[in-house]
């Protein structure tokens, strides 16, 4: 079972930072991946296949919930690493992205390891 997924960082919608700093999916994270999230995502562009390679794993769910007539969807992480950062890829289950994968993780990834938008990157599936 291969448990990297290669990539190429791109710059993303910007959501993730209003999502990750809502308190519902902040106590979710918490509670089911141990972290709290830094507010954002890192973007990684994937191919199909590298997209398929999660389907071998068990995703840990974090819970949807509705805010008066909004629906807030839920999503599925898969606890990983980029160059030794613990953190979670994190799939929405609405999302706009196709070939995309965010990964979460407690600190900002991008400026602790001197990385920016079209260099490739490697994330370990833990």
């Amino acid at each position: 079972m291969q448990n990297v997924i290669d990539g190429v960082i791109v710059r993303g919608l910007g959501e993730g930072t209003y999502f990750m700093s809502m308190q519902h999916y902040k106590k979710e994270i918490k509670k089911k991946l141990g972290f709290d999230a830094y507010p954002g995502t890192l973007n990684i562009k994937v191919g199909k296949k590298q997209l398929n390679l999660l389907k071998e794993y068990s995703p840990i769910k974090i819970e949807g919930y509705k805010s008066g007539s909004k629906i807030l969807g839920s999503a599925n992480c898969y606890r990983a690493r980029i160059k030794g950062i613990n953190g979670s890829i994190i799939l929405p289950e609405l999302t706009k992205h196709k070939d995309i994968v965010e990964f979460i993780a407690p600190v900002h990834v991008k400026s602790e390891l001197k990385i920016r938008d079209g260099e490739k990157i490697k994330v370990e599936i833990a």
